[in-house]
């Protein structure tokens, strides 16, 4: 009865436009355990428009290399990785104040800020979950309040990259955070709601109770629930299958 009562509050408001999303604040120690969900998302192509390597590139005249490099990765002719690894070195010498400044400068795909508020308005766990470097990872945190993010970080030596990476995340690894976050809320598997946009995140799809693809590229479509054009269409579905 009451968690019947919780979400039709939380769910009553009908989403009139893109940015319309559901104001009514449900405070979390009023939510059931079971309807506490954890959404989490990758971040690059996902929420932001960002390709966050290439642009630190460019800004050093090394976007063609970089460019080459993740070709190499997208054909399967070089471990992701191995690939990584290699863009980081070219992006040898950068200041920590350009790689700032850049991170600084996120592009928001169009509805996410407004729908991932609305999930934390409505008393649910948000995480990212990116194989960028953590300056961007922590300013995307910042931005859309999410609870936690797991990134890879760059090495600098005085105020300078290195080239050289710590190399957390990989696709071998982002569903095995996606777990151990959920772990560490208290959330179960099945709660675990993901959404991302290329081959990088099937490990990520497959650890979640709930998939969608969000204007996948590829192949990722075959592992998702459900594939949207936007978050508008996200959320009408997540509603109406009770997600939310």
């Amino acid at each position: 009865m009451f968690l019947a009562l919780i979400k039709k509050l939380s769910v009553g408001h009908h989403l009139g436009c893109a940015s319309s999303f559901a104001k009514l604040f449900i405070p979390p120690f009023l939510l059931p355990a079971v309807f506490m969900k954890l959404f989490v998302f990758d971040l690059e192509n996902t929420l932001i428009y960002n390709e966050f390597l290439p642009e630190l590139a460019k800004l050093v005249g090394r976007e063609e290399e970089v460019q080459r490099i993740t070709g190499l990765g997208v054909e399967g002719k070089i471990d992701w990785v191995e690939g990584f690894r290699e863009r980081a070195r070219s992006l040898s010498g950068i200041t920590r104040d350009q790689v700032l400044k850049l991170a600084g400068d996120i592009r928001l795909v169009p509805g996410a800020l407004g729908f991932v508020r609305s999930l934390r308005t409505m008393g649910h766990m948000v995480g990212l979950i990116t194989g960028g470097p953590s300056e961007l990872a922590e300013r995307a945190q910042q931005l859309f309040g999410a609870d936690r993010c797991v990134s890879n970080d760059f090495i600098y030596e005085g105020d300078r990259l290195t080239g050289e990476v710590v190399v957390r995340v990989t696709p071998a690894t982002k569903g095995i955070f996606a777990q151990e976050m959920a772990r560490s809320m208290g959330v179960g598997s099945q709660d675990i709601i993901a959404f991302a946009d290329g081959a990088m995140d099937v490990g990520l799809l497959r650890a979640a109770g709930i998939s969608l693809a969000v204007n996948p590229r590829g192949t990722l479509s075959q592992w998702a629930d459900y594939e949207v054009r936007d978050f508008e269409e996200a959320y009408r579905w997540l509603r109406a299958g009770g997600v939310i």
